[in-house]
Formats: structure tokens, sequence, C-alpha cells
């Protein structure tokens, strides 16, 4: 069940309802079954904004099975955690050679890896309040520690330069209800308010400094037409600073939806031209909807994907890449759906089934797959997308320098 926050600029509105109507507008996820003979994927066309044309589609045939080789023909390493006895190390990998290279220890197991921007630090998130830096060249670590601040949960956390760190912390990992900006600076440690912003799961443009982060409001009364003792209610709303010094932040899209319906944002995305957001809606049960928002036109959906799989997703450049449900697989298959905002072309390729994904400066993805006992990595060549190699043993594998 869901309300439309009626309080929305009008002209957003009657964007949205064209969209709603317009035939152009496509879900990725489709239930028919496919033929005998269907080895390519589906071609989907995204909706295009009124008066342009349509984008293209393009997709290579996709893989399902991982390569037994170790290596990889690619450029650059890998920073990823092994779980060893009692301990969750911190290892380098070489794709190319096979190498691996010990580099340290980290304090906890990680459930997030964030690069930052040149690739030469990695900031892991872990449970509760859980925060540490590693340096990618040598692994040396540093945990931040939030005293005098009351934190006890982070819901997430973005790079706004190569040493500074917008988290959203409070009392709840799980919705930013009550939680306030954060900056942390990686060399130090040291953490401080961030303008006073009450808010969580910040997301930041490197490309053109602008920052969102979403605000999680219960409602005192429901929303117009419903019935008072309908409740309860939530007001999910994406704000924007244009930039981190911006005089106020600015409303991008708000909704109204019954509290128990989910997250309509649940850790938005920004482009790093900070033109797109990438924003994952979540329910009660194992899936998401994807929409990609376009920030100049007031927040409207240009594409939406929804289907069932975990939450995975990750911008490199001027592409998207997410996880979701394989168009008309009977067999709930999992894909990595790439979509390019330059070209506006739509690929998706047969994947094991990702917790986490990363690009590299190369275009080349990486993932971590949960097999019993512990992640595994897979990577795949920018040459190759979806033919994926098995690269060993490993949790939130990021690139590094």
């Amino acid at each position: 069940m869901r309300s439309t926050d009626s309080r929305r600029s009008g002209l957003g509105f009657f964007a949205a309802a064209l969209l709603a109507l317009s035939p152009l507008f496509t879900g990725c996820a489709g239930t028919e079954s496919p033929s005998a003979s269907d080895t390519s994927p589906t071609a989907v066309t995204p909706a295009s904004p009124m008066g342009s044309t349509s984008p293209t589609t393009t997709a290579a045939p996709p893989t399902q099975t991982a390569s037994p080789s170790t290596t990889l023909d690619v450029a650059g390493s890998l920073l990823v955690v092994r779980r060893q006895e009692a301990s969750w190390t911190l290892v380098r990998l070489t794709p190319a050679t096979g190498r691996s290279e010990v580099l340290g220890t980290l304090p906890f197991r990680p459930e997030r890896a964030l690069p930052s921007p040149d690739r030469s630090r990695v900031l892991y998130l872990g449970r509760g309040s859980r925060l540490a830096v590693v340096e990618a060249s040598s692994g040396a670590v540093r945990t931040l520690s939030f005293e005098p601040y009351p934190i006890s949960a982070i819901d997430g956390a973005t790079w706004v330069s190569d040493r500074e760190i917008v988290f959203g912390g409070g009392d709840s990992p799980y919705t930013p209800d009550g939680n306030r900006l954060y900056l942390a600076d990686a060399t130090t440690g040291a953490v401080s308010a961030f303008r006073g912003l009450a808010g969580g799961e910040p997301s930041y443009a490197t490309d053109a400094g602008s920052l969102i982060y979403v605000t999680y409001r219960p409602l005192a009364r429901a929303p117009y037409p419903y019935r008072q003792d309908s409740g309860p209610w939530v007001r999910e709303t994406i704000w924007r600073l244009r930039s981190l010094d911006a005089k106020r932040p600015q409303r991008l899209t708000s909704h109204v939806q019954y509290i128990d319906a989910g997250r309509l944002y649940n850790q938005p995305l920004l482009s790093p031209d900070g033109r797109w957001v990438l924003s994952a809606q979540t329910g009660t049960d194992v899936s998401v909807t994807y929409s990609l928002l376009d920030v100049d036109l007031f927040g409207m959906a240009l594409l939406e994907c929804s289907g069932g799989s975990p939450k995975a997703a990750v911008w490199g450049g001027d592409q998207v890449a997410f996880q979701q449900s394989l168009l008309a697989s009977p067999g709930g298959k999992l894909a990595v759906f790439v979509y390019d905002t330059a070209t506006g072309s739509l690929a998706q390729y047969l994947c094991p089934g990702f917790t986490k994904l990363d690009w590299s400066a190369n275009g080349d993805l990486v993932g971590d797959a949960w097999r019993r006992g512990g992640g595994q990595v897979f990577a795949s060549a920018a040459s190759d997308l979806g033919e994926w190699t098995d690269l060993g043993r490993g949790l939130v594998p990021v690139w590094i320098k």
C-alpha cells in the first residue's frame, strides 16, 4: 500500500503521472517462461524523457558458470577479507597472476567495503557501529571512535574526498529514523557532526560534489484520504545538497507509505556526475525494485526493474550495475544488469548470485557470492562481461591501486 506525498510539486507529480501512462515505461523483471531457443537476454527498453528518442538496448550472451581458472587478464588488484581461524584477514589479490598477499587483520567481520575515490583506502562497515579504514598499500588499519556521540548503529557511509567520510549514525541500522550525519577523517580518526543534519544513508557524487541522504519520519496522522486509525505511516524523503557547503538541502523526492510495506528509498546511490540516483525499494521479502531517478527532472523515474534478488548495486562512471532476476527466467536465475546513462543501453549477464559488487577504473566487475562457510569472489573482465572467473574465497572485494 502506498500513498504519494500530496505536497509534492505539481510539475513533478504531473511528470510522474505521464510516465506511468507512457507505453515506453517497461519493468525489467518478467514472468513469461522462455522457449528452448532462448539463449540470450531479452531486450528491454527503458523509458525515455518525453520528446526524446528511446535508448538502445544491447546485451552479450549470458554465462552462468564461472571459469575454472583462478586468474583473469585484467589490470589492477583486489582487496578481499578472508576468514582464517578466528581472524578476518586482509588479502591483496592480483587476478592477472593469481598472486595473493596477506596485508593485515580486520578487527571485525565486514558487511560492506567502500573504496576511496583514488582507491588508496577502503572503509569497512561491520555490525552495529563498527567502522575501520584500511590503507590499501600497507594494510594498516585505523578504527573510528565516536565518543562523545551516541552512535550505536551505522546505516550507511560515503567518501566525500580521499580522506573524508560522511556517514549516518544513530540507534537503528535499518532505517535513518532519528539518525544524524557525521564527518570522519580517515587519517586521524576524528569524528564530528556534519552540519547538524538529521538523516542517514548518504551518497556522494565524486565528480559533481553533490550529496544526497535520506530521512525517514513516522507520521502522527494518516495521510488523506485514509482513516486515521489505518496507520502507522511514514514519510521517506531523499534530500540533496548541491555542494557540501550549500546553504540548505533541497528535497529531491518524497513519498508516504504504510510503514509495514518496507523501504521506498533503501540506500540510494548517486552517480559520479550527480545526474542520476539509483533507488532501491525493498519489502519484507527478498525482493527489490530498482528505479533510476533523474535529478534534473524532480526525481522522476526513467527506468524501473523489479524482481526477487538480494540487493547489490554500484556505480562506475556512466554505468550502473545492479543484480536482478533474469528476464523471462522460470527458475529464479539472477543476472547483473548494466545500464549506460551515456548511450541508454541496457544489458544483462547471468551471475552466480552476489551480495556485493564493485567496478574497476577499466570497467571490470567483481562481486562476492555467498557460499557455505563464507564468500566466494568472482570477477569479469570489461572485454567479456558475464564470463565470471572464480578467484577463490573472500568477502566484500574491492578494486584498489
